[in-house]
């Protein structure tokens, strides 16, 4: 769960792993399944198992079986769509609850994160040709859409040279006036002066929390300066 407040003291760190796993023993196993016994493994995703799903209120959550078997994506999509997720097992207790509820293997909520977005962002959705992500040539490590097959998606080595696509991001201009008192034996536009100050500004900006690629410019008067002296009451 990307809820924080859903775990307390440490929660999201619970584990019941049987013997000697996880171990990815074919290069795949990225999905975590609960067993009969109550002990995990990792498995190949595209395996096809029931799952359980969890609704939550609060702290409180209450799981429930699906009675039809599905890869671990589509496990994902259906809780989703009809309860809050598949189940996260925050303890023995939920574990407990869990394995008293299933009659064979199934999914719940743990995954090994090996698929991100370049830009950062947090979106579940996965394009897969059949049979992919599948590492046949070993670390197959980035993806490639295969315009042969609908555009679907397969791992590739990432040493791979082919063509690509990118796209603009989008992007947000402000602009800030500063008004700064200097020494006076400090001159106003030395660059390094300058440069320092965009140091400073840049991490501000980061430690209030502004997210992504910040880049930041001084603005030039007509004369050239970036700072101009601010005129006293008594000149005008």
């Amino acid at each position: 769960m990307s809820d924080p407040n859903f775990y307390q003291h440490e929660e999201n760190q619970f584990r019941n792993w049987a013997a000697g796993e996880p171990n990815n023993e074919y290069g795949i196993e990225f999905c975590g399944r609960l067993n009969l016994n109550g002990f995990w493994n990792d498995v190949p995703c595209s395996g096809t198992l029931n799952a359980v799903c969890f609704n939550v209120s609060g702290t409180t959550p209450w799981f429930y079986n699906t009675s039809s078997s599905m890869n671990w994506t589509q496990a994902q999509s259906y809780c989703r769509e009809h309860h809050t997720d598949l189940a996260s097992v925050r303890h023995m207790s939920d574990n407990q609850v869990i394995k008293n509820l299933i009659t064979k293997p199934v999914w719940i909520g743990l995954y090994r994160d090996s698929w991100k977005w370049v830009d950062g962002r947090n979106s579940s959705y996965r394009y897969w040709n059949t049979g992919e992500p599948n590492n046949q040539k070993w670390k197959e490590e980035c993806a490639a859409a295969n315009f042969g097959s609908a555009g679907k998606w397969e791992d590739w080595s990432c040493g791979e040279k082919k063509a690509f696509i990118c796209y603009a991001a989008p992007r947000s201009q402000q602009v800030i006036k500063l008004k700064l008192v200097f020494s006076s034996s400090l001159a106003r536009d030395t660059s390094a002066v300058l440069k320092d100050l965009l140091k400073k500004l840049k991490q501000k900006l980061t430690d209030d929390g502004v997210k992504g690629d910040i880049k930041l410019s001084w603005r030039k008067h007509l004369d050239g300066e970036v700072f101009q002296k601010q005129r006293k009451k008594d000149e005008l």
